[in-house]
């Protein structure tokens, strides 16, 4: 009787262990619309703010992403998407362990702030041995 309390006593103490990372964990999902057209977005980079374990996902084809298992205590998300303002939503606030972003607008970004990028180098060649003169 004594080993079969042992067990249990073990058993137990292994249930409250396996559960014991529950909920230390949420689950955010959203879409990415453009602010203007309405449009969802392709291929925009949603990732964690101050992002050290590379968690992060681009939007699929209707604009949508899904971040899963990321740390209870994530605070914000980068939204960003070339040719567009990058975006910062504020996540701390959303309660529970499944949590949706209905829809993020994205604002077309300032083009007179970005300068064009000339090349003004030349980039050397090689001439094969019987195009050279002598």
């Amino acid at each position: 009787m004594k080993t079969l309390s042992i067990y249990f006593a073990i058993f137990l103490f292994s249930c409250m262990v396996s559960t014991a990372g529950n909920g230390q964990t949420t689950n955010i999902w959203g879409k990415v619309v453009d602010k203007e057209t309405m449009q969802p977005l392709i291929g925009v980079n949603i990732s964690l703010e101050n992002n050290l374990n590379g968690i992060g996902t681009i939007t699929n084809q209707e604009g949508e992403f899904r971040l899963w298992n990321l740390p209870h205590d994530t605070a914000n998300i980068l939204i960003s998407l070339d040719g567009y303002q990058t975006s910062l939503v504020d996540v701390s606030s959303l309660n529970g362990s499944h949590s949706e972003i209905k829809v993020i607008k994205l604002d077309t970004a300032n083009n007179s702030e970005k300068e064009p990028i000339a090349a003004n180098k030349k980039l050397p060649f090689l001439k094969k041995k019987s195009q050279v003169r002598k």
